[in-house]
């Protein structure tokens, strides 16, 4: 799903003793980091890095509820821009993809 949607530079990184070692993914290779995939095999997890403009752009009322839980954490009063959640078998994985794309398009037009 993330490379289908142009996401095709992967990358190893530590993200401390909390998720470990995570896999990044990227439009290009020195590109900002878009995805972040935790894969603990008793929770894998995605977390997106947001910005509150894109946060803002999103139509959160139209958004099912799993998607919503998820963008909490990134916003206030919390102290981060991770959104994450727990991929489950289901329908939250293509309500992810609809939000990845609309993530995609935000920062095509906002890098023009």
């Amino acid at each position: 799903m993330l490379h289908e949607i142009g996401l095709v530079s992967e990358v190893a990184a530590w993200r401390g003793e909390c998720w470990k070692w995570t896999v990044e993914f990227r439009a290009f290779p020195a590109g900002e980091t878009m995805a972040i995939l935790v894969p603990a095999p008793e929770n894998p997890q995605l977390a997106l890095p947001l910005t509150r403009e894109f946060l803002e752009s999103l139509p959160l009322k139209r958004l099912k509820r799993g998607v919503r839980e998820g963008l909490e954490l990134a916003s206030e009063p919390f102290d981060t821009n991770l959104a994450i959640w727990s991929l489950a078998p289901g329908p939250l994985i293509s309500d992810l993809h609809d939000l990845l794309l609309r993530r995609v398009r935000h920062l095509a037009r906002k890098t023009g």
